[in-house]
């Protein structure tokens, strides 16, 4: 089994690591008044993906997801991080929500790309990925804290797979 937390520093992080880096981001947002966006991407079905091909191979394609989204990356700093078995989570600073929306839907086109069999799923005949986001002006009322942030994007998550998956919702808070 690949232990993706724990790989090496140069590819997925780990969840201390972005919380620390969350908190750095929200400052640098709020002193100089840009916006900040994280995406929350999880495997629409993950517990019986997991149940039909085994931790293994879950492990193997959450790695293969993680590589092809790293491609995406438009900074040196930008970075994927881990937050459970089957979630992915992206910080990136001064992204506009349209850049964001651009960006989910790069990463529904690179899990389409992926192609990798799911017996679980009919339609399409593949895994696929809902995705929650949010976006906003860390100093702005809208915005309630880095950890509100954060939960924010897990709300939309949720919307995005009771939708059926393999969709993206959002919240934009740059007022």
């Amino acid at each position: 089994m690949i232990d993706l937390v724990n790989l090496p520093s140069s590819f997925i992080k780990s969840r201390p690591y972005f919380n620390e880096q969350l908190m750095i981001e929200w400052s640098l947002s709020s002193r100089n008044h840009l916006p900040l966006s994280v995406f929350i991407i999880e495997l629409d079905k993950f517990t019986s993906f997991s149940k039909v091909y085994g931790q293994d191979k879950v492990d193997e394609y959450v790695q293969s997801l993680a590589s092809a989204l790293q491609n995406i990356l438009r900074r040196e700093s930008d970075f994927i991080s881990q937050d459970s078995p089957s979630k992915l989570i992206f910080l990136s600073a001064d992204m506009s929500f349209k850049q964001a929306t651009k960006f989910a839907e790069k990463c529904h086109s690179i899990v389409a790309t992926l192609q990798a069999p799911n017996k679980v799923q009919t339609k399409p005949n593949k895994i696929t990925i809902s995705i929650g986001y949010a976006s906003c002006v860390a100093e702005s009322k809208s915005c309630e804290g880095p950890q509100a942030f954060y939960n924010s994007a897990i709300k939309y998550l949720i919307r995005a797979q009771n939708s059926g998956g393999n969709n993206s919702k959002s919240s934009l808070k740059f007022k």
